[in-house]
């Protein structure tokens, strides 16, 4: 009897306790849709195995040795390559703890690397498994748990984008269902004599749901009133900055769309795919440009126009273009379009199918119709002019527009505030030439401290130009913020330019039949900059922060030698580099991040903060003192080796000139890169730093473009640092 009564009880509490694993579950699913978590699956299934490890009852220290490996192992699962628990996998994991508890002592906690945050997150749920089994299985009180889990729901359903209306009908079966039970048991354990059937978690559990099924289905049917009060929520949400946009939505859904009349206010995140593109080449994917500007938007004001090659078969010699062909496959999550998307410009000559194509002479749009009727094409391939532009001769050309380009191309509104020409003027002063002009002003929000943002951006006040609020008071935006600006100032100044709209070039997902396969989403919506070269015709400029433009711009060539001068600012950054004991903050590539955590250290919130910080240091020092050479190279390895972005290129080299320097290898005072270049690889009987080393010097000197350089040299950039230490 003693064992049916402990097998009652064994499965009374799994029963109490995997619905209140059910129940945090709800914490954990909506993470990837408002955070950047991601790997959730790594994140439940190491719940679930705390859950497990926790329910055991095991000695303390077996339990927490065993909860550790977990841990280890879940960061792992998420961050990690290769064997686990490898003594190299284990010093990566050391060295970043040390460097966030020294982050967090100096109060560097945006500083925090995702590793940690990880650690600290598992840590989290390791705790929550204790917490949870003493509150339903010994306690017995899980109210207080349910409500917090049901306003946690409810809010997210409410002010993100979070769609939670299942994830409340979950909560509400689940905590009904857990909190009666824990009642119905904690009421019989009163009793003074205890014996319960052996079924008897199934039976209350199934009397419940079909109680709370009665429920929630009486509720259903029921009549209902109508709201008797206001909604609050637009209140809150205007409370906290979250107002309309204008449009009469809360929030945008980013993607290509028709109506741009009213532009501003943040957006939400969508990789649904729209097409796939087969080209040769990377580039944008236009769709249309206008050229009307309101002050709060854009509209299209020119006639319609079929296109010809009045433009495009003028100045050769500045402009040289490369026939190649692309093709479009839309998806089925697409809703179709009524004109096809296509880089630099469109053979005139194409035949889509059997259907004839009609391109507008002012917006470009490129639209297929049988007969009078329009046709939205799901599938197309046509031929179109790559355009490689000579810089020299953009400088040379004339400001002799036509008319009917400067008439809706210089246009603004009449009540434009002044201070945006003013602007215009100072940040091109000195510059002769419309080339130049176009790009001190395409340079301006590089170099200031404009911010791409796509969530926390306010919508023009009634009255409030566009273009104004964003240079000069909220300096935060997205792709149409920095397009429409660059327009604006250009236009000022009396240089036409319209505004283009369409998708980035998309992700590299294979290739096939020689050709690259690129997937293009919602997401890769996105607008730029056409200014008109009388001459040439228009040619594109990127001024998004974030953003490069993807066509050739080509310097005319000289001989470019290192001056003195140069060695020796090169000298007097090598001697900035960081002590060994920062080695770790500096391989994050913040240059900022150091500064601050470095100035802050002198704020001190923890007792006695200094003297643990310092005791850190030494012991990490000490520590480092016996690997530190291979500990380095494996951080700065693992952390490029991940990496598959274009920018990786030029801080990986700079990190390996640093890393040389670091082991003893530095560079001789004169001595160029080439012949550093040539030394290293006579050391280590190579020629891969010299290949990096032409790579870097054609960008930084020869302005070529860094999209494909990483690609290319990241195999010699990998295998170089793997024989530093050999």
């Amino acid at each position: 009897m003693r064992l049916d009564q402990k097998q009652t009880e064994t499965g009374r509490d799994f029963l109490l306790y995997g619905l209140s694993f059910l129940l945090l579950m709800e914490w954990l699913l909506p993470l990837p849709h408002i955070t950047d978590t991601g790997y959730i699956f790594v994140f439940v299934l190491v719940t679930a195995v705390f859950f497990f490890i926790t329910f055991l009852q095991l000695p303390v220290i077996v339990s927490m040795v065993l909860k550790s490996l977990v841990v280890f192992y879940g960061l792992y699962l998420v961050f990690m390559d290769g064997p686990f628990l490898s003594f190299e996998w284990f010093l990566y994991i050391v060295s970043d703890i040390m460097i966030n508890i020294n982050l967090m002592l100096t109060g560097g906690w945006y500083g925090l690397t995702d590793l940690f945050r990880s650690f600290l997150f598992f840590v989290l749920l390791a705790i929550m498994s204790y917490l949870l089994f003493y509150w339903t299985v010994h306690a017995r009180r899980v109210l207080f748990f349910l409500v917090f889990t049901v306003v946690y729901v409810t809010v997210i359903d409410t002010f993100t984008i979070y769609d939670a209306t299942f994830a409340i009908i979950r909560t509400f079966i689940i905590g009904f269902l857990l909190l009666g039970l824990v009642t119905m048991y904690r009421m019989i354990e009163q009793q003074t004599v205890y014996k319960a059937p052996k079924l008897l978690p199934v039976r209350l559990a199934m009397l419940l749901i079909m109680l709370i099924g009665a429920g929630g289905l009486l509720g259903l049917l029921s009549p209902k009133l109508d709201p008797q009060w206001d909604d609050p929520v637009p209140f809150v949400r205007a409370a906290v900055g979250m107002g309309e946009n204008g449009s009469g939505e809360l929030i945008q859904r980013i993607g290509y769309g028709d109506n741009d009349e009213r532009l501003g206010g943040g957006f939400i995140d969508d990789d649904t795919p729209v097409f796939y593109a087969f080209s040769t080449r990377e580039h944008y994917w236009r769709g249309e440009t206008k050229d009307y500007y309101t002050g709060r938007g854009w509209e299209t004001t020119t006639p319609v126009e079929r296109k010809s090659f009045l433009y495009s078969n003028l100045g050769r010699e500045i402009v040289e273009y490369e026939t190649l062909e692309a093709e479009i496959m839309l998806t089925e999550h697409s809703r179709g379009f009524d004109h096809l998307f296509y880089p630099g410009e469109l053979q005139l000559s194409n035949q889509i199918r059997e259907f004839e194509l009609f391109q507008d002479a002012y917006t470009g749009k490129a639209s297929t119709y049988r007969g009078a009727q329009s046709i939205k094409l799901e599938h197309y391939q046509y031929e179109y002019l790559y355009p490689s532009y000579q810089i020299e001769g953009l400088r040379q050309t004339s400001n002799q527009d036509p008319d009917d380009i400067r008439d809706y191309y210089t246009q603004l509104p009449d009540d434009l505030p002044t201070r945006i020409r003013d602007l215009a003027l100072e940040i091109t002063e000195g510059e002769e030439n419309r080339y130049d002009r176009a790009k001190a002003i395409e340079s301006y929000f590089g170099r200031n401290d404009f911010q791409y943002e796509t969530q926390d951006v306010p919508v023009p006040r009634e009255g409030q130009d566009y273009v104004d609020q964003f240079l000069f008071e909220t300096m935060r935006g997205y792709c149409d913020n920095f397009s429409t600006a660059m327009i604006v100032l250009l236009r000022t100044i009396d240089i036409p330019a319209r505004w283009a709209k369409g998708f980035t070039q998309g992700e590299l997902i294979g290739t096939e039949d020689s050709r690259n396969v690129y997937q293009v989403t919602n997401g890769n919506a996105h607008s730029w900059v056409e200014v008109y070269f009388p001459e040439v015709g228009w040619v594109p400029f990127e001024p998004t922060r974030g953003f490069d433009n993807v066509y050739e711009f080509n310097e005319p060539e000289v001989e470019r030698e290192e001056t003195g001068e140069d060695s020796r600012v090169e000298d007097e950054e090598e001697e900035n580099e960081p002590e060994v004991e920062d080695a770790f903050a500096d391989l994050e590539g913040d240059d900022e991040q150091s500064s601050t955590s470095a100035g802050s250290s002198r704020n001190w919130t923890i007792p006695g903060g200094p003297w643990i910080l310092t005791g850190l240091i030494v012991g990490m020092f000490l520590f480092v003192l016996a690997k530190n050479k291979r500990i380095v190279q494996y951080y700065i390895l693992r952390k490029f080796g991940r990496r598959d972005d274009k920018e990786a290129f030029l801080q990986a080299y700079d990190r390996l000139l640093w890393l040389l320097k670091y082991v003893g290898w530095e560079r001789e005072n004169g001595e160029t890169l080439r012949e550093y270049a040539t030394r290293m690889d006579k050391l280590f009987n190579t020629t891969e730093m010299m290949s990096l080393t032409i790579e870097y010097e054609r960008i930084m000197y020869g302005g070529q473009s860094i999209d494909a350089s990483w690609s290319k040299q990241k195999p010699n950039w990998l295998s170089f640092v793997r024989k530093i230490d050999s």
